[in-house]
């Protein structure tokens, strides 16, 4: 384990070697832009105490990003890990965390994927045709979330219509038979407002098994992915109550392949359904703004490969998870300069597994079933106090007890503040504690197989538990024409569920493992000219488990570069390079291997015809780089897209 003398020396000199920055860009994020998901109430960043970056629609329609993973690339502290192509399984790891301890959601909505093993929430298939911001959080968030709030929040919001009734329609095509449409309403009218947003993406891809890992003499075949969104959202005004209603449906498939090998018939297919309404008020002058809010998760998959030899494989096998929420958040402003927060969750998820897989060979077929179905429930309170103490000092302090059937409750805490020591100049510091629940699967999972061995789930785990605390300073210069921030963190995991092999070669899932996370996170956003904007981020993050290796697919270091010029008042160009270091992953032998780092640019340019026409284009990989994002899988070839946008009001 290193010293904390070597690891504070290496940070520091990471910093230095960046400017000194931090935390301004996931696309120049404004310290005085409004935020809500920091403190689930609207605050502005500055006073949150938080790591917040929020992407913005301006960023997305420069950058033309298609999904998800696309924008949360840029942001530091944020490692995305794709397993091939668009719609391929992809992973995101938070200030080194587990993929599973990330917290999405879509307009209030939680949409971690309760069908998963882990309940992971697959970032592959959500795309941005109707987003209007993206906040991300990082850090323990339990306090506000509860479970999976570990390493970040990642909170996705759509834009509620205004004005006259407004149409929009876009359509983009590029190699690799690659199109996106997108057709969108949104208006408002009296006391309503409503947006509807339908889009459809598809794409031939390329193979993802890596070309220099797959045996001589297999021929290669595309991996196609479709992905058909709908969105909408309703809202109505009153005098003292607001209400709003959210829907969203995902429906994706993805042609797929064995493990370095061809399969010309298999695929993945998911449905997405996410639904949630709102009701806010506002009484006695805003002393009391009480808000309730119900919302459904539904994620269905479907593995499906039919055999095409005797020795072939077959995946007949069925996913379904469920969650229902209901919470009631009460803010008060009884005393001057505190606003207090009371909140309880209920909650309840289940899972529901059935089907088989058949795995062939010359010794006969090996069959796993899958039969799990089980369900539970949570509930919870929090107590959250944002105190303006001074005018240059702001706190926030936090508790929350959660007791969900199946293992003890959990009681975290939280205090963040930020201090301003001169206009210019702000230091924040945060204590926090975040917890993970077990999943349906590794608790009660039940999947057999044709051997009369069994991976059973433990019913006896304990949470994930973690404690984290960060130390940030905020900087701008020359007026504000130069912005930087740098946050030191640390994160402690105890309790980490694994998979092992019993003594009679059956599986189960205990607590065993630990990891001590530590890390820089450096940004810096640069006015150069009215016309050039540089805004670029530094990770330097030192990951490790009890035994003291590095936690597997999380660079010790990473960084972004953004570029972005507006030649004139109807053009704006824009250039990313986001670099990977070096990092551990897994082989097909299961031995710890090192893969090389590797730098992805993509180019984006669009130019405003007139009020109602915009025309755009974008160069993923533009030096077509050959690299592996994860080990087996290879990153997606130069990709290019061509398109047009065109509005009426």
């Amino acid at each position: 384990m290193l010293s904390k003398k070597t690891l504070l020396s290496q940070v520091i000199g990471a910093a230095l070697l960046t400017g000194l920055s931090i935390n301004t860009y996931a696309a120049g994020t404004d310290f005085n832009k409004i935020v809500v998901t920091a403190t689930r109430t609207p605050t502005a960043v500055k006073n949150t105490g938080s790591s917040v970056s929020v992407i913005t629609r301006e960023e997305i329609e420069l950058k033309q990003l298609h999904s998800l993973a696309d924008a949360l690339k840029g942001v530091s502290g944020i490692r995305v890990a794709e397993t091939g192509g668009r719609g391929s399984q992809t992973s995101v790891f938070a200030r080194g965390t587990n993929s599973d301890h990330t917290l999405v959601m879509v307009d209030g909505i939680e949409i971690n994927d309760p069908s998963s093993p882990s309940g992971a929430f697959d970032f592959g298939n959500f795309l941005l045709d109707d987003v209007d911001s993206i906040e991300i959080v990082r850090g323990a968030q339990s306090v506000l979330y509860g479970a999976d709030a570990i390493g970040a929040v990642i909170h996705i919001r759509t834009k509620a219509g205004e004005g006259p009734l407004k149409a929009r329609a876009k359509l983009a095509a590029g190699n690799k038979s690659t199109h996106h449409e997108t057709v969108s309403v949104s208006g408002s009218q009296d006391r309503f407002n409503y947006s509807f947003t339908a889009g459809l993406y598809e794409s031939d891809n390329d193979s993802a098994p890596t070309k220099k890992r797959m045996p001589a003499g297999i021929a290669r075949d595309d991996d196609g992915y479709q992905n058909k969104m709908f969105s909408g959202r309703l809202g109505w005004q009153g005098e003292n109550i607001q209400a709003s209603f959210f829907g969203r449906q995902i429906e994706s498939e993805i042609d797929i392949d064995g493990f370095l090998s061809e399969d010309l018939d298999a695929y993945n297919s998911s449905r997405q359904t996410y639904l949630g309404a709102e009701i806010k008020g506002q009484f006695f002058d805003g002393i009391w703004q009480p808000t309730l809010t119900l919302t459904h998760t539904e994620v269905e998959r479907k593995n499906r490969n039919e055999r095409q030899d005797p020795l072939g494989d077959i995946d007949r096998s069925n996913y379904d998870g469920e969650k229902q929420k209901l919470s009631l958040q009460n803010d008060f402003r009884l005393v001057e300069n505190h606003l207090i927060t009371i909140g309880y969750e209920f909650e309840e998820e289940d899972i529901e597994a059935e089907g088989f897989s058949t795995f062939g060979s010359t010794f006969g077929d090996f069959t796993q079933l899958q039969m799990t179905d089980k369900k539970r429930n949570n509930r919870a309170f929090f107590l959250q106090d944002q105190i303006s103490v001074t005018d240059k000092l702001s706190a926030t302090l936090g508790v929350r007890h959660d007791n969900t059937d199946g293992f003890d409750s959990e009681t975290t805490y939280r205090v963040a503040s930020r201090y301003e020591l001169t206009p210019s100049t702000q230091i924040r510091a945060a204590y926090s504690e975040g917890f993970r629940a077990p999943s349906l699967y590794e608790m009660y999972g039940f999947t057999p197989n044709s051997s009369s061995l069994a991976y059973t789930g433990n019913p006896d785990l304990d949470p994930e538990t973690s404690e984290n605390w960060e130390l940030g300073l905020d900087q701008s210069w020359l007026n504000g024409k130069v912005q930087t921030s740098a946050t030191l963190f640390k994160n402690d995991i105890d309790d980490l569920i694994t998979t092992v092999f019993l003594p009679s070669f059956d599986s189960t899932s205990v607590n065993v493992d630990e990891a001590e996370i530590r890390g820089l996170e450096a940004d810096m956003s640069i006015e150069l000219t009215k016309q050039l904007d540089v805004h670029l981020n530094y990770t330097y993050t030192r990951s490790q488990n009890e035994d003291d290796q590095q936690l597997t697919r999380r660079p010790v270091h990473q960084a972004n570069l953004d570029l972005i010029y507006q030649p004139a008042a109807d053009w704006r160009l824009a250039g990313s390079l986001h670099h990977i270091g070096s990092r551990k992953d897994v082989d097909a032998d299961a031995d710890r291997v090192r893969m090389g780092s590797y730098a992805v640019i993509n180019v984006s340019a669009d130019y405003k015809v007139n009020n109602n026409t915009r025309v755009f284009a974008r160069v993923e990989n533009l030096t077509d780089r050959d690299y592996e994002p994860v080990w087996g899988y290879q990153g997606t070839g130069i990709t290019g897209l061509l398109g047009i946008e065109l509005q009426h009001q």
